[in-house]
């Protein structure tokens, strides 16, 4: 209960979870707009010809086709914790990796007290939490 509560305060100022996916080193390409496209394959934006209003404003519009060849350069950006928002199974993953680190803390700090104070009629709750992580690694939850 301590450990949960502890977690609760700490996680959302310090979670390793998050630090793994921004703190840097991983990176994404931004895609460039339409527009940008249109440009650098010398494409001209289309106004409505008598053709389109002739059926009841229904324009059917083709794709925009672009050459292979043009000269795109992708803007490369740090991957941040705005763009995570969009991750989907985001909360869970790091939900999933803090507990672990919680786990973790928790089986060490007891594996220390049982070692200096050798206790004989206490059960090692370090191996509920450790049981609890295999869990929830092995069967996630099947609400979404």
């Amino acid at each position: 209960m301590v450990m949960a509560s502890v977690m609760q305060k700490i996680i959302p100022h310090y979670s390793l979870a998050r630090w793994l996916l921004c703190n840097g080193s991983l990176r994404w390409y931004q895609h460039p707009t339409e527009e940008e496209l249109r440009i650098l394959a010398g494409k001209q934006q289309k106004g409505r010809s008598r053709k389109d209003r002739k059926y009841n404003g229904h324009i059917e519009s083709k794709p925009l086709t672009i050459p292979k060849d043009i000269d795109l350069h992708l803007e490369t950006k740090s991957v941040t914790e705005v763009d995570t928002l969009a991750l989907h199974y985001f909360p869970e993953y790091q939900w999933l990796v803090d507990f672990t680190v919680a786990a973790t803390i928790v089986y060490l700090v007891t594996e220390v007290y049982y070692n200096f104070m050798k206790p004989t009629q206490e059960m090692n709750i370090s191996l509920v939490w450790c049981l609890l992580v295999l869990s929830f690694a092995m069967y996630p939850s099947k609400h979404h």
